[in-house]
């Protein structure tokens, strides 16, 4: 997580919350070395001030837009300005999310890990994408019925079977018998089996 901040004191205090949540943190203190460091980083979410020396937050946003490689990157405002009008500003400008200044540590944390798990599941639909490309996806397809493809999605997914069964309003043994058609179909005998097929 890259935290741009001119106050190191907050920045610092960021920091320590995330790496105690076992995330890696990466501080600059301006714009122009935030745009530096995001191709040497590669950070997943970006937090950013607002009012900083130089090049603002708003116009380092602007920017970091512009590179490719970060326009996917959640960015999240972290500011002492509390007047709607900055959140509004910051939102329509492409930021994910606003936090005002001072801030309590629960909510940061639930924030910044919404957003990242947010993107991952952006990112694995994706890859389920350009998956359907996959002889071995077509394959899979072919073999299994709709339900069961459904089914299989679901465990690839991580989904245990009392939460496919929940989710689909399933029968527990239901939902376990069809597992069992799904792994005899596609010669597989554990769940992790499948999940592998799914990456491809």
């Amino acid at each position: 997580i890259l935290i741009v901040d001119d106050d190191n004191n907050i920045a610092e205090l960021v920091a320590l919350y995330l790496t105690k949540e076992c995330f890696e943190t990466k501080i600059v203190n301006d714009g122009e070395e935030a745009l530096k460091q995001f191709h040497i980083f590669h950070p997943d979410l970006i937090l950013l001030d607002i009012a900083m020396p130089g090049m603002d937050g708003y116009e380092t946003l602007n920017k970091m837009k512009k590179i490719p490689a970060a326009g996917s990157v959640p960015i999240i405002f972290l500011t002492g300005f509390s007047d709607v009008d900055y959140e509004v500003r910051g939102l329509k400008s492409g930021a994910v999310d606003y936090i005002v200044k001072p801030f309590v540590k629960e909510v940061l944390l639930a924030r910044v890990e919404c957003h990242l798990q947010y993107e991952e599941e952006r990112i694995r639909e994706e890859r389920t994408e350009e998956m359907k490309e996959n002889e071995t996806y077509k394959k899979m397809q072919e073999v299994l019925s709709p339900i069961e493809w459904k089914i299989a999605q679901a465990v690839a997914k991580g989904m245990d079977n009392r939460e496919i069964a929940a989710e689909y309003h399933y029968s527990y043994g239901y939902v376990k018998n069809v597992i069992t058609r799904i792994f005899s179909k596609l010669e597989v005998e554990k769940r992790r089996d499948l999940r592998k097929m799914f990456e491809g």
